[in-house]
């Protein structure tokens, strides 16, 4: 499945998984059902801290949406890209005939943050 995390993480230390989803303007509103189902079965493995989908504000004929996923670890998210179901679930958004979803996945780790001091 090329559009799937097929990479380890190889850390200990926090991730955050950042995908860019893209999709044409008229499926964006399914999209965001079919994401839900994908993103509440990641929600439930050990490790998971949160996870948001970004809309963009302006209007396209594609929509490009941004999701974050924070981890506790590199580890927890690669035993959890190893659940059965979340593969399922994953396999079929990118087969459903009501999508033409593009995606390009990428792990990060934090190099600089910063809050109001």
């Amino acid at each position: 499945m090329s559009q799937s995390l097929e990479s380890k993480t190889g850390t200990d230390g926090p991730v955050t998984v950042i995908k860019r989803y893209t999709v044409p303007a008229d499926e964006a509103d399914y999209f965001v059902e079919v994401y839900q189902e994908n993103a509440r079965i990641m929600s439930t493995q050990p490790g998971f801290l949160r996870s948001r989908l970004h809309r963009p504000l302006a209007d396209a004929p594609e929509v490009r949406f941004v999701h974050i996923a924070e981890w506790t670890s590199g580890t927890a998210l690669d035993k959890a890209t190893g659940n059965p179901e979340w593969h399922a679930s994953l396999q079929r958004m990118f087969d459903d005939p009501g999508l033409h979803i593009t995606s390009e996945p990428a792990s990060y780790r934090v190099v600089v943050e910063l809050r109001p001091s």
